[in-house]
């Protein structure tokens, strides 16, 4: 019985085989990476949308009377003329 004789063309066939097979894996390790980078990104934006929108809420807010209001007694310990302040002393005591 004769061996058949591998002849160039089969040769050239099986390496291109390997090779495209070696390809195809590594593109596929590559397209796992970007897709989890492009995830990475999209959660960013959308992080950055919400404290977007979370700002354009108190830019809207920072023009209306109760808030600047609200601020000038908050921060700056102002007083509607008239008005009396009463300080709590019994939580200062007990600090």
């Amino acid at each position: 019985m004769k061996k058949p004789k591998l002849r160039l063309k089969n040769i050239f066939m099986i390496a291109f085989i390997i090779y495209a097979a070696i390809t195809i894996i590594n593109q596929q390790f590559i397209i796992y990476e970007l897709k989890e980078a492009e995830q990475n990104e999209i959660s960013k934006i959308e992080s950055i949308r919400n404290e977007n929108d979370r700002l354009m809420e108190m830019i809207n807010n920072a023009t209306s009377v109760e808030y600047i209001e609200k601020m000038a007694r908050e921060q700056l310990g102002l007083v509607k003329p008239g008005e009396k302040v009463y300080i709590d002393q019994s939580s200062a005591e007990s600090d």
